[in-house]
């Protein structure tokens, strides 16, 4: 089996990335097809709902592969930008709905989109015009169908001033709740691994491996309990 940057799996089906190429596998570990549409191709996602799964690249592409056909079924350019497009990405509990963490000029400016995964047409693009706003990682709780995001804030001199989780509610985010620079870089190191299934080639690029973490120490992390349940007043 190929060295694969991210592996993900669901009852059926499992989905490797090498970067290039893109291989589903049935449960019992069986080949069934591999893709080569994307470059830079490292991190997939099942939707729930749907038999079918995207990949996103780091070089501002999106592909939609159906598992009942086994083909692709769209592939789209979301960002023309230079800029590592390795930012988080989910879907909504219902499989409806698509957001992307993206990268536009100037590239370290991040906004979320918004798409229905149907056609992935963009219906919606926030916190564009943010700057100071930092955009990491976005997550959809499976119990409550909530979303929450992880970022950081820029100073005015434009480097870190504070982490934060917070809720995404109607277009804003609510009960925004800060986190130390230590705990920011743990929570976002984990949550890179976790979108590739914490493969051991991933691993051995991940923040841990050059701090000298034991990674069998990390816990699982949640976004949904890093924040305070209720707005601030």
């Amino acid at each position: 089996m190929p060295s694969f940057w991210s592996y993900i799996t669901n009852e059926k089906y499992a989905i490797g990335c090498t970067g290039q190429t893109v291989y589903v596998y049935d449960a019992s570990g069986n080949e069934l097809a591999r893709f080569k549409d994307l470059t830079y191709a490292y991190t997939p996602m099942f939707c729930p709902g749907q038999n079918i799964f995207v990949v996103k690249s780091t070089d501002g592409r999106l592909a939609v592969y159906s598992l009942d056909e086994m083909r692709l079924i769209q592939k789209l350019r979301y960002s023309k930008t230079d800029a590592g497009q390795d930012d988080g990405f989910c879907f909504s509990r219902d499989g409806k709905y698509f957001y992307n963490i993206e990268r536009h000029i100037p590239g370290y400016n991040s906004c979320l989109s918004i798409y229905e995964t149907s056609g992935l047409q963009r219906i919606q693009q926030l916190f564009l015009s943010e700057p100071a706003l930092e955009l990491d990682h976005i997550e959809c709780d499976a119990d409550s169908g909530e979303l929450f995001v992880l970022g950081y804030m820029r100073d005015e001199t434009g480097v870190f001033d504070y982490g934060f989780a917070a809720a995404l509610e109607q277009e804003r985010l609510t009960r925004v709740t800060k986190i130390a620079f230590d705990e920011y870089s743990h929570i976002q190191g984990y949550k890179r691994l976790e979108l590739m299934g914490f493969t051991q080639k991933a691993k051995r690029w991940s923040i841990f491996h050059y701090s000298g973490y034991d990674m069998e120490q990390l816990g699982h992390v949640k976004l949904s309990d890093l924040i305070c349940k209720e707005e601030s007043p």
